[in-house]
């Protein structure tokens, strides 16, 4: 038996590989976003998120069809630097870096819940607790974490459908009525503002193209990953929608988190194991998930030489543990002084969307760059025409939603978009110059 057979047995197959793809996507957007859609879409709310989960799965549809054609190593920064160039490859690959300060607001909303669960407790203290627990469980190797994941991420289906399963036996009369008042309350334009907001929680799953290294047939068990992890959130978030906008009279509902939906309708214990299973598994899930997603292009960038060779160090696990203490350091110390997070991450949020077109013009480029790539992918009746198609809807949908949300990014986000591209076209530049970028192949036709 081959070593390449050997790694295959003992990989992530397609439940651990969903675990980690619905553990990334469900996060605290479904509990804090839902009650602004309802507020400018009234009960459609589930319409808006049924629409928005399939905007979302346009938006991933090149990684779905990318992960059946290359087995990658260092996530969307690989295909982009092999696909576009060494210095693309640079420059996208530090704007994915960026979301490395998500890590440290993923875990003050842990802190926030659990104060809200159990009230004295120290936000910041929880915080700091929980990202460091994460942190070691992701130094133990990506099996190790995997495993966590899938009990976090059963518990956290399990908590949200205790949600569904307490409310929807209690819809107010009407609440299926699309022709009711109550539906699209601010007319079309609140409609597809609903699905502008809530689209943006239905496309994490993409990140889990970072797992094919350890997956155990990536080519097939990562694309139906992402399926059936469209699959449930489709299910899933419309019926929590429903739920949410159905049982109490929109007023009540509107601007309202989730949880405070969940503690009008449920007996207090239910509504204690829903915050335990649901918001709290919700965080939780991205949180662990999060170190190696944004670990890998990291690491891929160190091997090629756009930083230090020796941030490339792994232990016995195979964690990169210099990176990985990176992130963590990036993710505490902001939580400990006191510095807001969220300034960072709310001006940049725009660079990890342009960030997301690059990815796609990448893709597009596929079968002319790496056409032995193209001849070995899994979907084999997928022939250019439709390809180029699918890839063109999904370069659309994900136009047409920065387009949508533009009026919503504060112009000071923009300028320092440009100024971080500026940056890093800069340190791209210099460092290439020196000759220490030396892309290697980091990508396998399994």
């Amino acid at each position: 038996m081959s070593q390449n057979e050997i790694k295959d047995k003992k990989g992530l197959g397609l439940v651990s590989l969903v675990a980690l793809a619905a553990g990334q996507v469900i996060g605290a957007g479904v509990v804090t976003l839902i009650g602004t859609a309802v507020a400018v879409t009234g009960r459609a709310v589930w319409l808006a998120y049924a629409g928005a989960v399939v905007m979302g799965f346009f938006i991933i549809l090149p990684y779905l069809i990318l992960s059946s054609m290359i087995r990658v190593k260092g996530g969307s920064y690989t295909f982009v630097a092999q696909l576009l160039g060494e210095k693309m490859g640079g420059l996208f690959g530090m704007a994915f870096t960026m979301n490395v300060f998500a890590t440290g607001m993923i875990g003050l909303g842990f802190g926030q819940y659990f104060a809200a669960l159990f009230p004295g407790a120290n936000v910041r203290l929880v915080a700091v607790i929980t990202i460091s627990v994460f942190f070691v469980f992701n130094l133990l190797g990506v099996n190790f974490m995997s495993k966590i994941q899938n009990v976090l991420s059963t518990t956290l289906i399990c908590g949200l459908l205790l949600f569904v399963i307490t409310g929807i036996g209690r819809l107010e009369p009407g609440a299926l009525d699309v022709s009711a008042p109550d539906y699209f309350s601010a007319g079309p334009a609140g409609f597809f503002a609903a699905i502008v907001l809530l689209v943006y929680s239905c496309y994490g799953y993409s990140f889990v193209v970072a797992y094919s290294k350890e997956a155990k047939q990536p080519k097939r068990d990562v694309p139906y990953a992402m399926v059936i992890t469209a699959g449930i959130l489709l299910v899933l978030y419309s019926l929590i929608a429903l739920v949410d906008a159905g049982v109490l009279p929109i007023a009540e509902a509107a601007g309202k988190p989730l949880t405070a939906v969940a503690r009008e309708i449920m007996p207090l214990p239910l509504y204690y194991a829903f915050v335990i299973g649901g918001p709290l598994m919700a965080i939780a899930t991205t949180l662990n998930s999060s170190f190696t997603v944004f670990s890998r292009p990291f690491h891929q960038m160190t091997d090629d030489g756009w930083f230090p060779k020796g941030l490339a160090r792994t232990n016995r696990f195979g964690s990169p543990y210099l990176i990985l203490t990176i992130i963590y350091v990036i993710a505490i110390t902001p939580i400990i002084s006191g510095f807001s997070i969220q300034m960072i991450t709310t001006n940049t949020v725009l660079i990890s969307r342009v960030a997301d077109v690059v990815a796609v013009c990448a893709v597009m480029m596929l079968p002319k760059r790496l056409p032995d790539a193209w001849e070995n992918r899994y979907f084999k009746r997928m022939s250019k025409g439709i390809f180029n198609f699918l890839m063109g809807i999904s370069l659309a949908v994900m136009l047409l939603c920065i387009a949508l949300s533009f009026n919503s990014i504060a112009r000071s986000n923009v300028v320092v978009t440009l100024g971080l591209v500026a940056v890093f076209f800069l340190y791209a530049t210099l460092r290439q110059k020196t000759g220490k970028v030396v892309m290697q192949k980091s990508y396998e036709l399994q």
